[in-house]
Parts: structure tokens; C-alpha cells; sequence
């Protein structure tokens, strides 16, 4: 079973997770994993700081724990915090992270870890019918972006941050522009502009996808394809659909 631990935006401490691990009692599962998620994505792109991450380990081995990090979105942890990589993945057993996302690759995700614990994923991967042949276009791919894709992910934070402070100012926006550390942006519609689908409907009309989350919740998201002439055309869109145009 999976115990989720209140965080702050998605960043918790290593006394929750000392608190949350189960005892050792016939009644109760064993406590076996901590994953941390690097940015938060239901955070709204929440930044892990390393210290922290070092503190989840140290917890993590007073409880034999594994410690994953769930890095789907870890470039842009990096590009925001002005960090290498290696200044999280040292503290982490293992760790995942996506090449489609920020990164802008067409697909594709790797997990790392010690060469045992990839030894078993390779097995669990070809039992779950996981093979497959000449994936190096798609490492190629990968490749690419990391060279040319990870400095530009500056852009699209950016890109979040200019979005993030224009709408805020809209009526029956809901959002804290100092919430936006990276490339998500989290708000709240007040219900005169309908449920977070409705607005999400209504904007859609006007060339902007995003997702909402019912009740009220809407998540935008800037990546690779979205240029500055694009971000003025959503603020334009939150204009007119805020404004009831």
C-alpha cells in the first residue's frame, strides 16, 4: 500500500517519513520505499532543494529503506536551482527521468541505479514484454536533447513565470505568481467562471489546451513548442474568457 505524505507544495520532511514508516507488526505491511518527485508536479513544478533530498536519505537508511527519485522532470529542477544532476542523484538509490517532457524528445524515459538493481529492471522489462528493437533512433533522440535542450528549459520557465503574472491579476484567477519556480502553472478558477472543465473548454476554443482537475483546479504547462508570440496569445485568451468576451 502507498502512504502519500503532506508536503509543503509537494516537499516534505524526513520527520514525516520517519512518522509515516509502519511498525513492525503482523497487522501492517512493511515499509519498503520513499519516492520523492523532482519537480512536484501536483506541487504546480515544486523545486526539491538537495539538502533535503539529503535528509530524506539519511532517513531512508535509518529505516532500511530504498530511496527513489521520480525525476520525470529533473532538468528543470536542475536549470532552476543552478545544480548538476549529480547534486540529487548521489543522495538516491535510484532514479528515473523523462526525455519527453521539458526535455522535448518524442519519447522515452531511462531509470538509473547500481548495476544489480538494473540487472533485475532489465529482467522485469523483458517479463512485461518491455523489448524492443533499434531503440537507438529513440536514444539518439534523447541524445539531442540532452546537448542542445536542457540551458533553453530557462526559457520555459520564464515563459511559466510571464504567464503566471499576467493572469493572477484576471478576476477569478486564483494564483500566487511566487508559486511558479519552473515550468507549471497551477491555478484556481472561481466558480463564476464555471468548473476548472468548463473554463478549460472555453479556452480551448481559443487555441489553448490545458488540464483541468474538478473541481476548480487548472494546470498550464510551457515546454519547447511554446514561444513568447504563443504565451501572448494565451494571456490574450485569459483575458477575453475571464472578461466574459
Amino acid at each position: 500500500s502507498v502512504r502519500l505524505l503532506a508536503g509543503v507544495r509537494g516537499v516534505f520532511a524526513a520527520e514525516q517519513v520517519a512518522a509515516a514508516v509502519r511498525p513492525d507488526n503482523a497487522h501492517f505491511p512493511h515499509s519498503r520505499m520513499v519516492i520523492v518527485e523532482n519537480t512536484n508536479n501536483r506541487g504546480g513544478g515544486t523545486v526539491w532543494p538537495a539538502p533535503r533530498v539529503a535528509e530524506i536519505r539519511a532517513a531512508a537508511d535509518r529505516f532500511g529503506l530504498h530511496l527513489h527519485m521520480d525525476g520525470a522532470r529533473l532538468m528543470n529542477a536542475c536549470v532552476a536551482a543552478r545544480c548538476r544532476p549529480t547534486d540529487y542523484t548521489q543522495h538516491v538509490h535510484t532514479v528515473s527521468m523523462c526525455f519527453s517532457k521539458g526535455l522535448g524528445a518524442p519519447v522515452g524515459s531511462i531509470v538509473a541505479g547500481p548495476k544489480p538493481f538494473i540487472t533485475r529492471a532489465h529482467r522485469f522489462r523483458k517479463m512485461f514484454g518491455g523489448a524492443m528493437r533499434q531503440a537507438g533512433i529513440l536514444a539518439a533522440a534523447a541524445l539531442y536533447a540532452l546537448d542542445h535542450h536542457v540551458e533553453r528549459l530557462a526559457e520555459d520557465h520564464a515563459q511559466a513565470r510571464r504567464l503566471a503574472e499576467a493572469i493572477a491579476e484576471l478576476p477569478g484567477i486564483r494564483l500566487d505568481p511566487i508559486t511558479v519556480e519552473t515550468n507549471i502553472v497551477l491555478f484556481d478558477v472561481d466558480p463564476s467562471l464555471g468548473t476548472a472543465a468548463e473554463f478549460v473548454a472555453r479556452m480551448r476554443e481559443h487555441g489553448v489546451w490545458m488540464l483541468p482537475t474538478p473541481p476548480q483546479r487548472v494546470r498550464a504547462v510551457t515546454h519547447l513548442d511554446v514561444s513568447a508570440a504563443g504565451i501572448d496569445r494565451a494571456i490574450a485568451a485569459f483575458r477575453a474568457v475571464c472578461r466574459g468576451r
